[in-house]
């Protein structure tokens, strides 16, 4: 993590769980973090609490489904820290409601929060990435074992569908950075399920299940992070043992 020292990442969904664990984790390795979340009041307790850390951290409250908001943050981003070069698109939803019994509006903003935002996420860093000639830059989409295999449970049906589209969209740029001779990386990386992340209608509605720490994603995270230049993680599942859910 050494090359990371002073290097700048934005990482989304930082107010509690996996995304406040990488955040964290970031900052002890020195790197400054633009952490964007919802809830201003946690944003601001995180803020207070690695203020004696190695690395320097920012925050930005807003909803990412709003794309001028997005865009606004990373300009400001390179514009105050110099550029972007790591980007942890981690904000997500996750719901059991029955698909016949789903709001679409609901659905709706199940897609735009899962999916489409760290679309404009990628987009704009990727950008900015080039326009700053930064060609070893990194990007990590946190998606979800829900995203290689057919919907299981079936009552989260779109949130397995917008991780879905997580996988191939990935890939997808993955491809097309290659085809421009770029050396940025993509990664996927899909936990299985998670402890601090589920919900408590999941822990009730599957008492059966084995659970993945948050530190084994920061751990899977900083690994990624970690591998030399000439390595890409393209795809990195992991599973507590035991785990069946899917």
């Amino acid at each position: 993590m050494e090359r990371w020292n002073n290097r700048v990442a934005i990482v989304t969904g930082v107010s509690s769980g996996i995304g406040k664990a990488i955040a964290i984790a970031l900052l002890k390795s020195g790197m400054v973090v633009v952490g964007i979340a919802r809830r201003e009041n946690l944003l601001k307790k995180l803020s207070e609490e690695v203020e004696s850390f190695p690395g320097k951290f920012y925050y930005k409250s807003f909803d990412i489904r709003n794309e001028k908001q997005i865009t606004e943050c990373i300009h400001w981003t390179v514009t105050t820290c110099g550029s972007v070069d790591v980007l942890i698109n981690n904000a997500g939803i996750y719901d059991e409601t029955e698909f016949v019994d789903e709001s679409m509006e609901h659905g709706k903003m199940i897609m735009e929060t899962n999916y489409l935002a760290g679309c404009i996420f990628m987009k704009e860093v990727i950008n900015k990435m080039k326009l700053n000639g930064i060609d070893d830059g990194h990007i990590i989409n946190i998606n979800s074992v829900a995203g290689h295999y057919r919907a299981e449970p079936i009552k989260a049906l779109i949130h397995n569908a917008s991780k879905h589209c997580v996988t191939l969209t990935t890939d997808s740029i993955r491809r097309m950075l290659v085809n421009e001779g770029s050396k940025i990386k993509i990664t996927s990386l899909s936990p299985g399920v998670t402890i601090k992340e589920s919900s408590e209608q999941q822990l009730k509605s599957h008492p059966e299940i084995t659970y993945l720490e948050t530190e084994d994603i920061v751990n899977a995270t900083l690994y990624i992070l970690g591998t030399p230049k000439n390595v890409q993680v393209c795809e990195l599942t992991i599973r507590s043992v035991g785990e069946i859910m899917y």
